[in-house]
């Protein structure tokens, strides 16, 4: 009676065990079909994903991706990658080996689709404010220069002016003012992009190009670039995409064609 008792007991340990065994060994084409099905699924919502970042990422400019997003997209390359190596792994390997194989594509379908179902909410938006969206200049306190500042501002506040010039000799407090100018629009969010670029008093083209770019994020698209024409071509569209902006243009020495940097 003991004999059989124990006999049963082992038959209870080993029964799970073995039945998986044979349901991997005998149902791998399912689930090589199921895994390919749930791959092909988690790498096209990889690539809509990608697809509405990027152009979420183009408007408004100085946006940048969600760090979850950033990181599930990390994950599901990393993931099709693994993925790779199974399916090689099941295509090379004997017919003694079905078990195992069942056993490993089941267990890498599951991954999958806990990824693919961790998936962005595209409808919420994949970006984010940039951290130099809103950067605040360091300024001092205004004093005896209101009065100019409100006239540019006021110039700034017409839809007709598209261009203010404020001169002067140096240590008057041009820049001052300016970074007054510069701070109160980000706090007001009046305009979409509020770009401040030093010229200096060697002006360089193309320096000047790559400082606006910089500002907007995208100097990659200068970078391949080296004609001074279709680079200003490209600047001049960059800054259709930005949307309503102020541009300041810092220690300018020198009149320049606006048009051969490419602001509009």
């Amino acid at each position: 009676m003991e004999c059989v008792e124990s006999f049963c007991g082992i038959a209870r340990c080993l029964g799970p065990p073995v039945c998986n065994y044979f349901k991997y060994h005998r149902k791998l084409n399912d689930y090589v079909r199921n895994f390919k099905r749930i791959r092909d699924e988690l790498n096209c919502k990889m690539e809509d994903i990608k697809l509405q970042l990027k152009a979420e990422l183009r408007r408004p400019l100085g946006k940048i991706a969600k760090k979850g997003v950033e990181n599930w997209l990390k994950d599901v390359k990393e993931m099709i990658s693994k993925a790779q190596v199974v399916e090689n792994k099941v295509s090379n390997e004997r017919y003694f080996y079905r078990a195992c194989n069942g056993k490993l594509v089941d267990e890498k379908t599951r991954e999958m689709k806990e990824l693919l179902d961790k998936a962005p909410n595209a409808s919420e938006g994949l970006v984010v404010d940039g951290p130099s969206r809103r950067l605040l200049l360091s300024t001092s306190e205004l004093v005896g220069q209101e009065a100019v500042r409100n006239k540019i501002w006021a110039c700034l506040m017409q839809e007709e002016v598209s261009k203010i010039g404020v001169w002067g000799m140096g240590g008057v407090g041009k820049i001052a003012i300016m970074k007054h100018i510069h701070n109160e629009l980000l706090e007001e969010q009046r305009f979409e992009r509020v770009i401040w670029v030093t010229i200096s008093k060697e002006f360089n083209v193309m320096k000047v190009q790559d400082d606006i770019a910089s500002a907007l994020g995208l100097k990659e698209y200068l970078d391949k670039e080296e004609d001074k024409l279709r680079r200003a071509a490209i600047l001049s569209e960059m800054l259709k995409r930005a949307g309503k902006h102020v541009l300041i243009l810092d220690d300018v020495w020198y009149e320049f064609p606006l048009e051969e940097v490419g602001i509009c």
